[in-house]
């Protein structure tokens, strides 16, 4: 984040069904400690997504946070640039595989997060 190499300790994905966006979708929640410092939303399915603000089978939803978004909306950095670029969304065996970068902004303050990766063997399903 900010040329700031940052390695997550604890990954939660879960699969559900949005309403909202029509389909199958993904969220991923990071961990460094107790704190939440990343959250993403997209869809359950091979392809790049662009970095929006929104809840579709196109687009994702990434956000950096800190100070475990304690502070609203001053601790999270939602995303108005970017992609997620997911390469294995593997729901029967548990495995997601994609590599991200976004411009997330707190409407006054903007954070670079790029050469993001993500090797997830776990998820949720509800």
């Amino acid at each position: 984040m900010d040329g700031n190499a940052t390695t997550l300790e604890i990954v939660q994905a879960t699969l559900y069904t949005n309403t909202v966006a029509g389909g199958r979708y993904i969220d991923i929640y990071g961990f460094q400690g107790t704190d939440q410092v990343l959250e993403f939303h997209f869809p359950a399915k091979i392809g790049d997504f662009a970095a929006q603000q929104s809840f579709d089978m196109t687009t994702s939803w990434l956000t950096y946070l800190t100070n475990d978004g304690a502070n609203y909306p001053g601790d999270y950095f939602n995303s108005t640039s970017g992609t997620i670029n997911v390469t294995t969304c593997d729901t029967i065996n548990n495995k997601i595989v994609a590599t991200f970068n976004f411009v997330g902004s707190n409407t006054t303050v903007n954070k670079t997060i790029t050469e993001g990766s993500l090797n997830i063997s776990g998820i949720t399903h509800q």
